[in-house]
């Protein structure tokens, strides 16, 4: 467990378990959090950059599934997933735009390059914390 994830559950009322562990591990490794700085720069929702490894891995997992298949078609965990990138995006220094800023919503629909079975909205987000929590790192070789 990551230090992004230990913060995350400990402010958290999402229920900690292997699953949402592993969730938040993935959301909050600097890789994903690359793809959705890079998608948030370009003005499409943080969760384009890692909707389809994020259902393929995650989608029907036990603990915390992402299908439809549920009753209550799972919609609830779908809405924590939102939660969990808004607390990543957050840590580096990004927060959902508001609807005052622009003439959008917070949030906009996936698009359909990014392939999500189980999205179909996400926020977007844009740099307003000048000196966030984390830093993604550029390394040269």
């Amino acid at each position: 467990m990551n230090q992004i994830t230990k913060d995350f559950f400990a402010s958290s009322s999402i229920p900690q378990n292997q699953d949402t562990v592993d969730i938040m591990d993935f959301l909050s490794d600097p890789e994903s959090v690359n793809k959705m700085l890079i998608m948030s720069e370009v003005g499409l929702p943080a969760l384009t950059g890692v909707v389809k490894h994020l259902e393929e891995q995650f989608g029907n997992c036990k603990l915390f599934p992402l299908n439809h298949e549920a009753k209550d078609s799972n919609a609830p965990n779908r809405r924590n997933i939102g939660w969990m990138v808004r607390f990543v995006m957050k840590a580096y220094g990004y927060t959902p735009i508001s609807k005052e800023l622009t003439d959008s919503a917070e949030r906009t629909r996936i698009g359909k390059f990014a392939d999500s079975k189980f999205f179909g909205t996400s926020a977007v987000y844009s740099k307003t914390i000048s000196n966030p929590r984390y830093k993604i790192v550029v390394m040269s070789v």
